[in-house]
Protein backbone atom coordinates (compact mmCIF):
# COMPACT_ATOMS: atom_id res chain seq x y z
CA UNK A 1 0.00 0.00 0.00
CA UNK A 2 1.09 3.57 -0.25
CA UNK A 3 0.89 6.19 2.08
CA UNK A 4 0.27 9.53 1.57
CA UNK A 5 0.42 12.14 4.28
CA UNK A 6 -1.19 15.50 3.72
CA UNK A 7 1.26 17.75 6.00
CA UNK A 8 -0.41 21.54 7.12
CA UNK A 9 1.64 24.49 7.40
CA UNK A 10 1.28 24.21 11.42
CA UNK A 11 3.07 21.14 11.27
CA UNK A 12 5.99 22.47 9.70
CA UNK A 13 6.14 25.51 11.47
CA UNK A 14 6.70 23.46 14.41
CA UNK A 15 10.43 22.50 13.01
CA UNK A 16 12.83 25.26 12.07
CA UNK A 17 15.88 25.06 9.43
CA UNK A 18 17.42 21.69 9.63
CA UNK A 19 15.15 20.25 11.80
CA UNK A 20 12.50 21.14 8.73
CA UNK A 21 14.16 18.86 6.47
CA UNK A 22 15.34 16.18 8.99
CA UNK A 23 11.73 15.64 9.59
CA UNK A 24 10.81 15.34 5.91
CA UNK A 25 13.81 13.20 5.34
CA UNK A 26 12.02 10.92 8.31
CA UNK A 27 8.61 10.40 6.72
CA UNK A 28 10.46 10.49 2.99
CA UNK A 29 12.25 7.15 4.15
CA UNK A 30 9.45 5.75 5.89
CA UNK A 31 8.02 5.50 2.41
CA UNK A 32 5.56 8.29 2.90
CA UNK A 33 4.21 10.86 -0.13
CA UNK A 34 3.86 14.02 1.42
CA UNK A 35 2.06 16.98 0.48
CA UNK A 36 2.63 20.08 2.22
CA UNK A 37 0.46 22.63 2.30
CA UNK A 38 2.64 25.47 1.26
CA UNK A 39 5.44 24.58 -1.74
CA UNK A 40 8.88 24.74 -0.15
CA UNK A 41 11.36 27.61 -0.82
CA UNK A 42 13.73 27.05 -3.28
CA UNK A 43 16.46 27.55 -0.32
CA UNK A 44 15.02 24.86 1.16
CA UNK A 45 14.09 22.29 -1.63
CA UNK A 46 17.89 22.39 -2.41
CA UNK A 47 18.58 21.37 1.42
CA UNK A 48 16.20 18.75 0.97
CA UNK A 49 17.67 17.52 -2.01
CA UNK A 50 21.23 18.04 -0.61
CA UNK A 51 19.90 15.91 3.03
CA UNK A 52 18.31 12.50 0.94
CA UNK A 53 21.51 12.49 -1.52
CA UNK A 54 23.24 12.05 2.11
CA UNK A 55 21.03 9.44 3.20
CA UNK A 56 20.38 7.17 0.09
CA UNK A 57 21.20 3.59 0.44
CA UNK A 58 19.83 0.13 -1.14
CA UNK A 59 16.33 0.46 0.76
CA UNK A 60 16.01 4.70 -0.14
CA UNK A 61 17.26 5.80 -3.31
CA UNK A 62 16.36 9.44 -2.94
CA UNK A 63 13.28 11.31 -3.83
CA UNK A 64 10.88 13.17 -6.48
CA UNK A 65 9.53 16.96 -5.77
CA UNK A 66 7.09 19.08 -7.53
CA UNK A 67 6.23 22.27 -6.72
CA UNK A 68 2.90 23.75 -7.80
CA UNK A 69 1.77 27.53 -7.76
CA UNK A 70 2.77 29.94 -5.11
CA UNK A 71 5.72 30.78 -7.47
CA UNK A 72 4.78 33.26 -9.42
CA UNK A 73 2.80 36.85 -8.67
CA UNK A 74 0.42 37.53 -11.46
CA UNK A 75 -2.31 39.68 -10.08
CA UNK A 76 -1.72 42.87 -7.42
CA UNK A 77 -3.24 40.59 -4.23
CA UNK A 78 -0.04 37.96 -5.08
CA UNK A 79 2.72 41.17 -5.83
CA UNK A 80 1.51 42.23 -2.16
CA UNK A 81 1.65 39.25 -0.31
CA UNK A 82 4.90 38.40 -2.05
CA UNK A 83 6.40 41.73 -1.20
CA UNK A 84 4.99 41.51 2.91
CA UNK A 85 6.61 37.84 2.75
CA UNK A 86 3.93 35.68 2.46
CA UNK A 87 2.39 33.04 0.30
CA UNK A 88 0.50 33.05 -2.45
CA UNK A 89 -0.63 29.34 -2.36
CA UNK A 90 0.55 26.65 -3.84
CA UNK A 91 2.11 22.97 -2.73
CA UNK A 92 4.98 20.47 -2.88
CA UNK A 93 4.48 16.79 -3.07
CA UNK A 94 7.59 14.84 -2.44
CA UNK A 95 7.90 11.09 -2.31
CA UNK A 96 10.51 8.40 -2.43
CA UNK A 97 11.55 7.49 -6.10
CA UNK A 98 11.25 3.93 -5.46
CA UNK A 99 7.54 5.07 -4.70
CA UNK A 100 6.73 7.65 -7.36
CA UNK A 101 7.46 6.89 -11.15
CA UNK A 102 6.89 10.43 -12.26
CA UNK A 103 5.87 14.23 -11.20
CA UNK A 104 4.06 15.89 -14.44
CA UNK A 105 3.95 19.59 -13.81
CA UNK A 106 2.00 21.93 -16.12
CA UNK A 107 1.02 26.03 -15.47
CA UNK A 108 -2.56 24.60 -14.14
CA UNK A 109 -1.96 21.04 -13.07
CA UNK A 110 0.33 18.74 -10.88
CA UNK A 111 -0.35 14.64 -11.55
CA UNK A 112 1.83 11.86 -9.93
CA UNK A 113 2.04 8.71 -11.61
CA UNK A 114 3.34 5.97 -8.25
CA UNK A 115 3.34 2.48 -7.58
CA UNK A 116 5.58 -0.04 -5.25
CA UNK A 117 8.64 -2.26 -6.96
CA UNK A 118 10.54 -2.31 -9.87
CA UNK A 119 12.02 0.09 -11.74
CA UNK A 120 10.60 2.85 -14.21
Amino acid sequence: MIEIEFLSDAILAQHSGEQKIEFLVTNLKKGKILVLESPLSHGEEARLIEATMKKITNSFSGIEIGTFGGTQARDLRGHLIKMLGGKSGGLTVIGPSHIVRQIRRNPETLSLLAGEGGKR
